[in-house]
């Protein structure tokens, strides 16, 4: 039955990300955690995405700006290895109960007050925000993208830019995040079979989103992901 759960939930995870250049992790994690250990879900999520990473980065290899996807990088690391490192010592009822609430938040940030169309050059400082509190939520639940959304939205000039830059740094980062858990023991070889099922899922979720993403409204689709992901912070809390 994980089985199947695993190839529904990551075919849409792909299919999202696919399509918004993020959301990956936050529909996954909707689900594992009710199956998994908090910091294991986060990993199996995060490890599952490498391949979607790899293969939007051979798509849009022509529009990324490499330096825009690095820079960043180096604190976001630093941030989320120390967040990974203590996550175990946290009692995961609690991890489960702040996981509701930041997914709650999060609907109701990007429903009511999100703009992102990147007509503003973003402040440093926002910019640095914006990266660690990313790292801190990519440590503890494997979901650091929706912050970065803002970040890269504000230094890129269209969709594949966009989307590819996105993708590099996700890329970046998870791969060494999905190394760190396993040396820290986190994640093991048990997982792997886990990681394998959700990597078909999510890439079929991810061909198809290649082939509408230039057709789809995206506005809508982003809508409908914010509704599911404050539906799901709702049933965490409870």
């Amino acid at each position: 039955m994980i089985y199947l759960i695993l190839i529904l939930i990551t075919f849409l995870a792909g299919l999202v990300q696919g399509v918004t250049g993020f959301g990956s992790c936050i529909v996954i994690m909707m689900v594992l955690p009710h199956y998994f250990p908090m910091a294991q879900a986060a990993g199996i999520a995060v490890a599952t995405t490498l391949i979607m990473g790899a293969v939007m980065i051979c798509r849009y290899r022509k529009n990324i700006l490499v330096k825009q996807a690095l820079i960043p990088s180096a604190l976001y690391l630093v941030v989320s290895s120390l967040v990974i490192h203590f996550s175990t010592a946290v009692d995961p009822a609690l991890m489960k109960k702040a996981l509701g609430a930041f997914l709650i938040v999060l609907s109701e940030y990007y429903l009511g007050f999100a703009r992102t169309d990147g007509d503003h050059k973003m402040p440093f400082i926002v910019a640095v925000f914006c990266i660690i509190i990313s790292a801190a939520c990519d440590g503890l639940f494997g979901i650091g993208g929706p912050l970065m959304v803002l970040y890269f939205l504000n230094r890129t000039h269209d969709l594949h830019e966009y989307l590819g830059t996105l993708q590099l740094f996700f890329l970046v980062n998870n791969v060494y995040n999905t190394g760190f858990r396993f040396f820290k023991g986190i994640l093991g070889p048990k997982n792997l079979i886990y990681i394998a099922v959700g990597m078909a899922g999510i890439l079929i979720g991810t061909t198809i989103a290649g082939k509408i993403v230039d057709k789809v409204k995206t506005t809508i689709l982003r809508k409908l992901v914010y509704c599911m992901i404050g539906l799901s912070g709702l049933v965490n809390l409870l």
